[in-house]
């Protein structure tokens, strides 16, 4: 029998990045049922760091996050800007959204000539206006992982790839499983799959929907690549693209309801995504050169679900981040090392305005 603290279950950026912190203190295991680490959401993810995005939560939590990109001189983020365009039966949606956030993030409210004259190949029949979030950037998914799994390396986190749980026991407050790893507690930090490994567990599930989102790519023939083009985004997310490498990166911005699986992008969705650009956009293309689909769980509040089980105290939830899960990974992993470490600094969540209950899987049941 082998002998943990903790074992985390997934390793994508949400375990990584807590098993990372935690593992300084505490002899951590993180099971993957993949042979690679990472293979599903976190590894094909379209990622930015936005503090306009999301619910109150979300945005609170965004801070925290800040901090800590802030803290790594920025190093993991490449400011960008996305700017959000409205066409006119859109114009009040444009509106609210600066009124909304303009108190708390850098904005440019823009009208439709300098709309166009900021990005020119987006159609003038099309724009009414648009705001600019000057401060989003890209994050560098890659690299952020990487700061996580080397420092888990560092501090002698152990790895198992291809594991699967046929097993889980939990004898004086211990979970054993498959009869051979031994641990005081779990962390389910298993993305869109968070569900069933509860079932596994014989833990309630916290009814985590996972939302498929595609993204495809194309290169315009009429596309000139320009270092200063912010990400555009429909003001109310029906679709959005980014210029990466001379070619355009594309959603149609889909949450289909599905159940956990190696999802692949549809051909419905492609098309739906193709028609959307083509409506708002000049781009001249023949064809999708690549395309892919994520699952994004999410609850029903589309917050997070953060903190020990209500009913079973030692099985914690590091779950149903939704489409924010890197850009919240350095929050999370801050606040969940407080929680499942009972280290809770007061000061920190009123500094933030975190409430707990917010987070918490009792909010839910």
């Amino acid at each position: 029998m082998i002998d943990f603290d903790f074992i985390v279950i997934g390793s994508g950026i949400a375990g990584m990045s807590l098993a990372s912190l935690i593992s300084d203190q505490r002899s951590v295991c993180i099971i993957e049922k993949e042979k690679e680490l990472s293979y599903h959401s976190t590894g094909r993810s379209f990622a930015f760091f936005i503090e306009s995005y999301g619910n109150k939560t979300i945005q609170k939590l965004t801070q925290i996050s800040k901090v800590f990109f802030k803290d790594h001189s920025n190093s993991f983020l490449k400011q960008k800007g996305v700017m959000y365009i409205g066409n006119d039966k859109q114009k009040e949606f444009i509106d609210n959204f600066y009124q909304d956030h303009r108190d708390e993030v850098k904005l440019l409210k823009l009208n439709k000539k300098e709309t166009l004259d900021r990005v020119n190949f987006l159609k003038d029949s099309y724009i009414h206006s648009s705001v600019i979030d000057i401060d989003a950037s890209e994050i560098d998914v890659n690299e952020l992982y990487e700061c996580y799994r080397k420092l888990y390396k560092k501090n002698n986190g152990v790895i198992y790839k291809n594991y699967s749980i046929q097993n889980a026991e939990n004898i004086n407050d211990h979970w054993i499983l498959n009869g051979e790893l031994r641990c005081k507690y779990i962390i389910n930090a298993a993305g869109a799959w968070v569900d069933e490994v509860a079932s596994l567990f014989g833990v309630k599930k916290i009814n985590v929907t996972p939302k498929k989102r595609t993204v495809f790519i194309c290169q315009p023939e009429n596309f000139l690549a320009n270092s200063n083009l912010p990400a555009v985004c429909d003001i109310e997310e029906k679709f959005y693209f980014k210029d990466q490498m001379q070619k355009i990166y594309a959603s149609p911005a889909d949450e289909t309801p599905t159940t956990p699986h190696d999802c692949y992008a549809d051909e419905f969705d492609i098309a739906v995504g193709i028609d959307r650009l083509q409506h708002a956009t000049n781009f001249n293309f023949r064809s999708v050169e690549h395309s892919w689909a994520g699952l994004r769980p999410f609850v029903e509040d589309k917050s997070p679900v953060l903190g020990f089980d209500n009913y079973v105290k030692n099985f914690f939830w590091v779950a149903a981040l939704g489409g924010y899960g890197i850009m919240l990974s350095p929050a999370m992993a801050l606040l969940g090392k407080q929680l499942v470490l009972n280290e809770i600094d007061e000061d920190f969540l009123e500094q933030y305005k975190i409430n707990l209950k917010d987070i918490d899987a009792s909010r839910i049941r």
